[in-house]
């Protein structure tokens, strides 16, 4: 029985309460039980083990995560703080205003292709229509555009040091 309920639930932790059901359902057959030869009493009971076991899958598997959750341990220290500290604030504003700068060095069309695409969101083809630019050539802009403002961002860190 146990073999069964494992085979069909891969839940070990829960055999013995599937077993439990199944026999729950095979008491009110007893008289059957008792009337059909060994063989096939087995089988009968293997099948009504394997349907306990699918019902549980079906119905119990999910009640019993839902119950299960937080009895054993309390997970709500493990969940990390997304809160950014003071620090982490200072230099994402710092790398913000830098960023800010170089691409304010840039060409308009540089400008204007990597706005559209990394802080609007526009789709490639879309910056294609706003822009009246061949949407072939949108990807490889944006990979010299993105170059420019690497190397502005580069000497603009060599100045600062």
């Amino acid at each position: 029985m146990k073999k069964t309920a494992y085979k069909n639930t891969n839940d070990y932790d829960n055999v013995d309460d599937i077993i439990h059901i199944g026999i729950e359902k095979l008491i009110p057959n007893i008289s059957t039980l008792k009337s059909i030869e060994c063989c096939k009493r087995v089988a009968y009971i293997v099948k009504t083990i394997r349907n306990a076991a699918l019902d549980y899958n079906k119905h119990g598997a999910i009640a019993n995560r839902v119950t299960k959750i937080g009895q054993e341990e309390d997970y709500s220290n493990s969940i990390p703080d997304a809160r950014e500290t003071p620090e982490e604030a200072y230099i994402m504003k710092e790398t913000k205003e830098e960023l800010a700068a170089a691409m304010d060095t840039l060409s308009e069309r540089d400008r204007d292709l990597l706005k559209n695409k990394y802080f609007l969101g526009y789709s490639d083809e879309e910056i294609s229509e706003i822009m009246n630019i061949p949407i072939n050539n949108i990807r490889q802009y944006l990979v010299l555009a993105r170059r420019r403002l690497l190397k502005k961002l580069r000497q603009r860190g060599n100045k600062n040091e």
